[in-house]
């Protein structure tokens, strides 16, 4: 008497046996891709902010990265992403958000870093991020400023590192420029778009503010 077991000739068996092999090295990839991680504690976020969906309050957070970032880059590129608040990144970037201070970078399809969220407390400082000026700046109606549109609402001022001008200097230049007949920059001021930066070409350090939107 024969017994009948389905499946079980080697052609019907090669079709499972090459989707367990796929999901092996599916699993070994992404496990490999985490595993090499390093963890940067330490990074201080000023105040609340956003980069494009991922949504970042202040506080102390946690970097962490793939095995070809160190904590150093991670640190200065999260730095320079969190002047990109609309999430625009240079390429081949793109971020991923994780819910509230949780945020994965991704350079195209390959991970990156990953930042979380550790506690409260803004204020302090990091250096490449530079200082938060202290009182918001109100636009009571919406204004052109050179190819930037700043609607009505509350906005914050940035100095960058480096730079030489006050908080109040930057809100008299603010003001100014908002009051332009034709929304045109007065000489020699020009702004960087993709980071909202006013700043004068013979010295764009010294003479940098930066103005973004509060959330």
């Amino acid at each position: 008497m024969k017994t009948y077991i389905p499946n079980s000739s080697p052609r019907a068996a090669k079709p499972a046996a090459i989707l367990v092999a796929l999901a092996a090295l599916l699993c070994l990839a992404f496990g490999a891709e985490r595993a090499a991680a390093a963890t940067c504690p330490g990074f201080r976020v000023l105040h609340n902010d956003r980069i494009g969906p991922a949504s970042l309050p202040a506080g102390t957070y946690t970097i962490t990265t793939a095995a070809t970032i160190s904590c150093s880059e991670a640190s200065q590129l999260f730095a320079r992403f969190l002047q990109d608040w609309d999430g625009n990144l240079p390429r081949p970037w793109r971020v991923v958000a994780r819910g509230s201070g949780r945020a994965e970078f991704r350079r195209g399809a390959a991970f990156g870093f990953s930042v979380a969220r550790q506690g409260g407390g803004g204020g302090g400082g990091n250096p490449s991020l530079g200082m938060l000026c202290a009182s918001p700046y109100t636009v009571n109606a919406g204004r052109t400023v050179g190819p930037l549109y700043f609607a009505r609402g509350t906005y914050r001022i940035y100095l960058p590192t480096g730079s030489g001008i006050t908080c109040r200097r930057a809100a008299v230049l603010f003001t100014r420029f908002l009051s332009q007949r034709g929304g045109r920059l007065p000489f020699p001021w020009q702004v960087r778009v993709q980071t909202g930066t006013f700043y004068k070409p013979e010295n764009p350090v010294r003479s940098a503010f930066r103005v973004e939107r509060a959330y």
